[in-house]
């Protein structure tokens, strides 16, 4: 294998690779031996078919993976000869002559060197945010727990559907065209407080009581009708007090309670307030460190930027098609986003090389414990996002380089030097808000 450098811009390196015949036929032996362990053929045993037998029935099959080898195998020559510790992007070949058998192929390899730089020390100062509960707050989040999540009781028979209620009902699907039951279940709901105006269906259970039947024409199925039978109704105990409360819910006292929704609210908190010190965080190191950045690596994020922001600007469009949503061409995207991009790349290659320093990394248990709560946060996708996580070898380093950055930032935190203010969820959730809307 032969390379020379044909050209440099930049980050970027060009190189001319030539991969000799002895190269490659070197490679397809191996390949060729591998596969004759266990190759199989009629009249043979598993692993004793002739070599040449084995390659004339394998060899198309394993040059591809021959040449990945030996592209791989030039790549890395070419890194240690320029005395560089990583790349920024795969590299990026193209053959210039068609192979043949027996002759060297040629080919242009392009590659970007990640960039080098040394880390400064962890001179870093941030206001930090201490969670500041009250007593009032504590009885005002016991309030909205008690209405939110209410305790059950069986109604009364008179008793009528009421928002936050139970309801538990068997729906019969009838076809207008023919008249015929087409299916049945059963199933149990409870009403949310504030009903949306397409939900006609939830809407449709408030005012009934148990033994009652409602009809229900779904938009989406104009030939079919749902009776609606209400099995049984259970209310919920909004009215009830802290102390009752508190009891239902298995706790020794009222002062347990408090406790424990204080200490809830102070994590709350302190989950919000992270974001805050973040952002503190990475501000400083955005004004301590600037290198040249990789222009791939930029291009790619800016990429990444333009669909989500146009996805974005349709989906508004979508939503709200009375109104006029600015359209943007993709140079006014890439020109308004320039500078949120660099920053983000800088900040991946900086925060990179404070974990590799600091042996701060993300254990599978931990990625897999991630990807857990994901999907018990969102129910309704959760064949959508094993399938996703599953499949996909990319999405599963994508959280587990989000892993890394909490627990580099964390580190970053605890070492910085602060100056403590006590703020309430109102005021931190306003500072949060704001920061998000920049």
């Amino acid at each position: 294998m032969k390379f020379e450098n044909i050209k440099s811009e930049g980050m970027k390196r060009e190189y001319n690779v030539i991969l000799t015949a002895e190269d490659i036929e070197n490679g397809i032996v191996k390949a060729v031996a591998e596969k004759a362990r266990t190759f199989k053929m009629s009249g043979f045993r598993a692993g004793h078919v002739p070599l040449n037998v084995v390659r004339n029935n394998v060899e198309d099959s394993v040059i591809s993976n021959v040449f990945d080898s030996l592209i791989s195998n030039a790549c890395n020559e070419i890194v240690k000869d320029l005395k560089v510790t990583s790349l920024a992007l795969k590299p990026v070949y193209r053959f210039e002559n068609k192979y043949e058998k027996g002759k060297d192929a040629k080919l242009t390899v392009t590659i970007e060197i990640a960039p080098a730089f040394d880390l400064k020390p962890y001179d870093i100062e941030m206001t930090k945010i201490v969670p500041d509960v009250n007593d009032e707050d504590v009885s005002n989040e016991i309030k909205r727990i008690i209405s939110f999540a209410p305790i059950y009781a069986k109604a009364e028979a008179d008793y009528v559907v009421k928002p936050l209620d139970a309801v538990a009902y068997r729906a019969v699907c009838h076809n207008n065209k023919t008249g015929k039951q087409e299916k049945s279940f059963n199933n149990k709901v409870i009403i949310p407080s504030n009903i949306p105006e397409d939900a006609k269906f939830l809407a449709g259970f408030i005012g009934t009581k148990a033994g009652d039947v409602y009809e229900f024409s779904p938009p989406e199925e104009k030939d079919l009708t749902y009776k609606i039978h209400i099995k049984s109704v259970e209310k919920a105990l909004i009215d009830i007090s802290p102390e009752e409360y508190a009891q239902k819910r298995g706790f020794k006292s009222l002062d347990e309670f408090k406790s424990a929704v204080r200490t809830s609210l102070e994590n709350e908190i302190g989950a919000n307030a992270f974001i805050y010190h973040k952002n503190q965080v990475l501000e400083t190191l955005v004004k301590q460190y600037d290198f040249k950045l990789p222009q791939g690596i930029v291009d790619n994020e800016m990429k990444n930027v333009v669909a989500d922001v146009k996805r974005e600007l349709e989906k508004e469009q979508k939503k709200h098609p009375e109104s006029k949503v600015e359209k943007k061409s993709e140079e006014e995207i890439r020109k308004e986003y320039a500078d949120v991009v660099n920053k983000k790349v800088l900040l991946g290659y900086v925060l990179n090389k404070i974990a590799q320093k600091e042996n701060i990394t993300a254990t599978n248990e931990e990625v897999s414990n991630a990807i857990q709560i994901e999907i018990e946060r969102n129910p309704r996708l959760r064949d959508a996002l094993i399938d996703y996580y599953s499949k996909n070898e990319g999405a599963i380093a994508y959280k587990k380089a989000e892993i890394i950055e909490y627990k580099v930032v964390s580190f970053l935190i605890g070492k910085a030097k602060t100056n403590e203010v006590k703020k309430t969820k109102t005021e931190v959730d306003k500072i949060v808000k704001e920061l998000l809307e920049e």
